[in-house]
C-alpha cells in the first residue's frame, strides 16, 4: 500500500531521526569495513615493505609483476583501515550532536 492509496502524506523526519539515521549509517559502514578487513591479510611481506609508503600507482609501477596482486591486497587493507578510522571519527561527532539534540528536546 502506498501513500497514494491511503490518502496520507509522509511526515518529514525530525532532526533527531535524521541524525540517528546518520549514526546508524556510520555504524553499518564500520561493520562492513571490518568484515572486509577480516578477509584480508594486512601483514606486509618483507619484499613488499619498500612499497608501503609509496602512492598506489607509483608502488604498482615499481613492484615486480608477480607481486602486484599481493601489493594490491596490502594497499586495499591500508585504505580500508583508514576508512574505518574516518567512519569512527565521524560517527562520534554525529552521536555527540544527536545527544545534544535529545538533551535540548528533553529540557
Amino acid at each position: 500500500m502506498t501513500t497514494e492509496d491511503t490518502g496520507t502524506t509522509p511526515q518529514p523526519l525530525t532532526a533527531i531521526q535524521l541524525r540517528q539515521m546518520e549514526v546508524d549509517a556510520y555504524t553499518q559502514n564500520i561493520a562492513v569495513y571490518q568484515q572486509i578487513l577480516s578477509a584480508l591479510d594486512g601483514n606486509w611481506d618483507q619484499d613488499l615493505l619498500p612499497y608501503k609508503h609509496l602512492e598506489g600507482q607509483e608502488a604498482a609501477k615499481a613492484c615486480p609483476f608477480d607481486r602486484i596482486e599481493r601489493l594490491s591486497e596490502l594497499q586495499h587493507f591500508e585504505q580500508i583501515s583508514k576508512l574505518i578510522k574516518t567512519e569512527i571519527f565521524e560517527r562520534f561527532k554525529s552521536q555527540a550532536i544527536l545527544n545534544a539534540l535529545i538533551a535540548l528536546q528533553n529540557q
